[in-house]
């Protein structure tokens, strides 16, 4: 356990000691350092001022035990009626009252932030060696015994109150040590990781399950150590069917960079020839990354154009619409559904399939559709109901094709107009379908 040495200041601000360090705004990835690279600082020298009027309202911790050497806790702040009406019902140790914390991640630990969930902790700043995040509750953590509560009283005034200090606790901590304020969004938000070349691959994630193609992740690689003949590919990112980004570093112990240029000293040496294409750093990924449990062919994993933002909008869209039918059905208008269905895809009946897997979710759905046939502007109706047509097969097929009947009857000559917009084989189709 590390201890910290806490000073009360004649300002009467309780202020954790500290030193201070300054830097420019750099990539995520860290630069090649000077060769007289400054002293690292201790993240526990590091002052952190909690204003004197709160000090008796909170319960303040500032020693931690050494958990992880690449993310350390600098501090946790909780209120104190709430931490103590919490002991005082459910014995000691029952927390409570957890209004926000500060810690500290070195290069590898900010790159395993990047990976997974950012919920409850911000990088709000950093250093030459850290990043320094603001952590916070993802749930209410207000409680009185009982379990009252009132938003009306004196109490929920005072918890507002102090959920507010958190923030100011975190920018009087970037103006007090010279930090550089930064946020994990610089990344994430960033087109790339790794500059120059960049390939795409898809990996169809369900191939070798069932043998479809209805389903697939993006991958993006890059050439992160040396670009163009010889150098190494890698997976820095991919996207899942919906386009939810996730972000790669392997878990290596060392910053990516460090770890891709000894990788690409082997790689010199003759050693993993696979990295050398994208092709073969993609199947490498699905292999070797943790993130999948598959083995890669040449079926399952295939180098691809970019990404296919159709694909990943549309299954969006259209998981929000089937969502919305199954619990708020009448919520839900003629104009979304055909939105939908005018973009709908034929992989998109397998990606529905699996994401409402165990639900009856076509049958909200017929419904809707059958209100959604006729009506204002008949034409824009038949056109997406046509192109949801040509989309389907077996029992869907068959109830759209009835829609179809109802929609020429209720207007043919709409109906014929729209007919005619599409291919021969696609009118052929049509045709037979209300035959």
């Amino acid at each position: 356990m590390r201890k910290r040495l806490i000073s009360l200041c004649l300002s009467g601000l309780l202020l954790l000691t500290a030193g201070c360090g300054q830097t420019e705004p750099v990539s995520p990835t860290p630069e090649t350092p000077p060769e007289e690279a400054a002293e690292p600082i201790d993240p526990h020298t590091l002052n952190i001022e909690i204003p004197e009027e709160y000090r008796d309202l909170l319960i303040i911790t500032t020693d931690f035990p050494t958990a992880d050497e690449h993310r350390i806790s600098l501090l946790s702040v909780q209120e104190k009626a709430s931490a103590e009406a919490m002991e005082k019902d459910f014995g000691s140790g029952a927390g409570g009252g957890f209004l926000f914390g500060i810690s500290a991640m070195d290069q590898v630990g900010f790159e395993q932030f990047l990976q997974y969930d950012y919920s409850g902790c911000d990088v709000f700043a950093r250093d030459e060696t850290w990043y320094y995040a603001k952590t916070y509750p993802t749930d209410v953590q207000f409680y009185r015994s009982g379990d009252m509560f009132d938003t009306q009283s004196e109490d929920w005034k005072q918890w507002e109150a102090l959920n507010a200090l958190g923030d100011q606790v975190c920018r009087d901590f970037v103006d007090r040590n010279g930090l550089t304020p930064y946020s994990q969004w610089k990344v994430r938000n960033q087109p790339f990781t790794w500059e120059g070349d960049h390939a795409y691959a898809k990996y169809y994630t369900y191939y070798s399950f069932d043998g479809s193609k209805d389903q697939f992740d993006t991958l993006l690689l890059s050439q992160p150590a040396k670009q163009g003949e010889g150098g190494l590919w890698c997976v820095e990112r991919f996207y899942d069917e919906y386009g939810s980004l996730y972000l790669y570093f392997p878990e290596s112990g060392v910053p990516a960079a460090e770890y891709y240029a000894a990788l690409q000293a082997e790689c010199d040496k003759g050693e993993h020839p696979e990295l050398l294409t994208p092709l073969g750093a993609a199947k490498d990924f699905v292999a070797n990354s943790g993130w999948y449990s598959d083995t890669p062919t040449d079926e399952n994993v295939e180098l691809t154009e970019g990404i296919d933002s159709d694909y990943s909008e549309t299954n969006q869209r259209m998981s929000r619409v089937i969502a919305s039918l199954l619990v708020r059905p009448g919520e839900v208008t003629d104009q979304e559904v055909l939105d939908c269905i005018d973009a709908f895809r034929n992989d998109t009946w397998g990606v529905m399939g699996r994401r409402f897997y165990g639900s009856d979710w076509w049958t909200p759905l017929q419904e809707a559709l059958e209100n959604a046939a006729v009506g204002d502007g008949q034409v824009d109706r038949d056109r997406s109901m046509m192109k949801f047509y040509l989309t389907s097969y077996g029992r869907y097929a068959d109830f759209i094709g009835g829609l179809l009947q109802s929609q020429r009857t209720a207007d043919s000559a709409a109906f014929q107009t729209v007919l005619e917009e599409f291919y021969p084989e696609q009118q052929s189709a049509l045709l037979a379908a209300i035959a």
